[in-house]
């Protein structure tokens, strides 16, 4: 899994969220790393070494359990803006998404990460899922939702989600030995 500090981004409401870093869909190393430099921080009395790597563990769990939610299946419903889609995230990192209705944009990759992420708690998050950590190296994106067991996907742009829409999620290992 890939970490990287966690900014903290105010909101226009003026909230203060925490943007969790960018975990690879690839099989998760754990956040132990991270535990044992907070560990070793915290003995050495290094006090604002040890908040700043107790919040990258923080966010380094939660961008595992939202990927854990996501690897490995498939959402299929239509987003916000009336567009059909489908599409299925393999817990290997590979990912394929079906856009439209006539024609169908289809979409494969070999790596998914997840970014942006505003995380609640384990079953209430809105992240982007995309095939490259810096939304500025551009490619395929999309927005993810879930409250409770519904999930929604819409569109990502920039550090935000819109046009959400009800998807129903099922199992991708099908699919995902397919691609």
């Amino acid at each position: 899994m890939k970490t990287a500090a966690s900014p903290v981004i105010i909101s226009t409401l003026g909230l203060v969220l925490s943007a969790a870093p960018a975990a690879t869909a690839a099989p998760p190393a754990s956040c132990g790393a991270l535990q044992k430099q907070v560990t070793k921080a915290a003995k050495k009395g290094q006090k604002a070494k040890a908040k700043r790597l107790r919040q990258q563990l923080r966010s380094c769990k939660q961008a595992a359990s939202v990927q854990t939610a996501l690897a490995g299946y498939t959402f299929t419903g239509t987003r916000g803006d009336g567009q059909p889609v489908s599409v299925t995230l393999c817990a290997d990192g590979r990912w394929q998404s079906r856009t439209g209705s006539r024609p169908v944009g289809i979409s494969e990759g070999t790596t998914w990460v997840v970014r942006a992420l505003k995380f609640s708690n384990a079953t209430k998050w809105v992240t982007q899922v995309a095939e490259n950590a810096d939304r500025r190296a551009g490619g395929w994106s999309i927005g993810v939702a879930r409250e409770a067991d519904a999930f929604q996907i819409g569109i990502a742009s920039f550090d935000e989600v819109s046009d959400l829409g009800p998807v129903t999620r099922t199992d991708g290992t099908a699919v995902c030995a397919t691609l």
